[in-house]
């Protein structure tokens, strides 16, 4: 476990002393220079004033800085050049979490394999022009079309806090499309403390990240309704010749699969029951040596059958399926970041503050829920009769005590000061030193 900084005192269930004890401990590690900048930041994101200023970075942190000397202009330069790692401060968030809050990682089957979810995520800039950093293209549901956009990808780890499933967002990567930006989250993911589990969509399980899958990182993932994979190859008969590589032709989105199931079992669902037929050993035609065993779902609430496949052999059919609902949280860490931090509205130009702002809103927004979890449910007026435990509402309670959570998350990391040189007036007259 790392060295945890100190954090204010008396950190209780309240929601402020909670997020002003994140907070603190996030930026105390970082340069004098930075951390007060940072923390503002975190603060603006953390109580929906970066959305309520529509992504105005400047105009959201200016009641916070309006004390100091160009202090938005600072927040803007330190988000642009500020001496800090995104990887280092999501991994002290996880461990925050799981000292500060009542964490219980998901873990499945015999091996107790680690849940992780993997998903990708089109930040769509309809009126994106050359300035555009980090620029992809990504298909866009408002045009209905493929537009110019910041592709962002993000591994999480699927915690249960006090009964509620929470992802915390371990890794964030960025590239020109979708598989490029999924690529490179598998090639930089966390040391791992024990064996894991990757859970991932349609367009991820491919047949490429199937044969790069490993014992100690198995991956299962959705497969395409129209996939056709090859059984194993009959036993040898004795017969002179070489032995055939490939089995049976399935389709196991099918109607009536061409193979029988290994394995057939019902189960009772909130629709009826639900018909789980598993395939073991099954490969793609391309990658032989590569061997999955697929489930498929028929699920009466449902029109389509789910298909799920994994390189997790030891995994149920129930676990599988189990495992499969387990990739939600990733979603709604895109959905929490954008309502909440303003993930969708990133006012930035230059590389590095643009992958600073939409990795610090998924920070963000899976800190919210990790807060909300244990917390009491915030009610947003009289009116609220049943109020809920969420992160919007958590934002929202913050915003009203926006100066007392700022107070406590910035104690003791004061601004740097910048005073004008004044002998350096003096030297503007003088004549420049040759070279060496």
């Amino acid at each position: 476990m790392k060295t945890l900084y100190p954090v204010p005192p008396d950190p209780s269930t309240d929601p402020v002393y909670l997020a002003a004890a994140a907070v603190h401990s996030l930026i105390v590690p970082l340069p004098s220079g930075t951390a007060f900048c940072i923390g503002v930041v975190l603060i603006a994101m953390m109580t929906g004033r970066l959305v309520q200023t529509k992504g105005s970075l400047a105009r959201a942190v200016l009641p916070f800085v309006v004390h100091l000397r160009w202090g938005w202009h600072r927040v803007e330069r330190a988000m642009a050049r500020g001496k800090f790692s995104l990887d280092v401060m999501l991994d002290r968030v996880y461990d925050w979490c799981l000292v500060q809050l009542p964490v219980e990682p998901v873990r499945l089957g015999r091996a107790q394999r680690e849940i992780n979810a993997i998903d990708s995520s089109t930040i769509a800039r309809l009126r994106a022009g050359k300035r555009l950093a980090l620029a992809g293209k990504g298909y866009c549901h408002r045009a209905g079309r493929a537009v110019r956009a910041n592709i962002v990808a993000a591994l999480t780890t699927v915690v249960m806090i006090q009964g509620v499933r929470v992802g915390l967002v371990r890794r964030t990567r960025f590239g020109a499309s979708c598989d490029e930006a999924v690529g490179r989250v598998f090639e930089d993911l966390p040391p791992p403390s024990s064996k894991r589990l990757l859970v991932v969509d349609a367009g991820i399980a491919t047949k490429e990240q199937f044969s790069q899958a490993t014992e100690e990182d198995a991956l299962l993932g959705r497969l395409r309704i129209n996939t056709k994979l090859r059984g194993v190859p009959p036993p040898p008969t004795g017969k002179p010749g070489r032995r055939p590589v490939h089995g049976a032709v399935l389709h196991p989105g099918r109607q009536s699969p061409e193979v029988t199931p290994d394995v057939e079992r019902h189960i009772l669902g909130e629709a009826g029951l639900i018909r789980l037929r598993r395939w073991h050993r099954l490969h793609y035609e391309e990658c032989p040596g590569i061997h999955i065993d697929v489930v498929r779902i028929d699920d009466p609430a449902y029109d389509k059958p789910l298909l799920v496949g994994t390189t997790a052999c030891e995994l149920t059919s129930e676990e599988c399926a189990l495992a499969y609902g387990h990739r939600w949280p990733v979603e709604t860490n895109f959905y929490v970041a954008q309502d909440s931090a303003a993930m969708e509205m990133p006012r930035a130009w230059t590389a590095t503050s643009l992958e600073r702002r939409i990795s610090l809103a998924l920070l963000v927004g899976s800190l919210l829920k990790a807060i909300a979890a244990v917390c009491a449910p915030q009610a947003m007026g009289p009116w609220d009769r049943q109020p809920v435990r969420s992160s919007g509402r958590l934002a929202n309670y913050l915003d009203i005590h926006a100066w007392h959570f700022a107070a406590l998350a910035l104690e003791e990391v004061a601004p740097r000061n910048y005073r004008k040189n004044l002998k350096g007036q003096y030297k503007k007259g003088l004549r420049r030193q040759k070279a060496a």
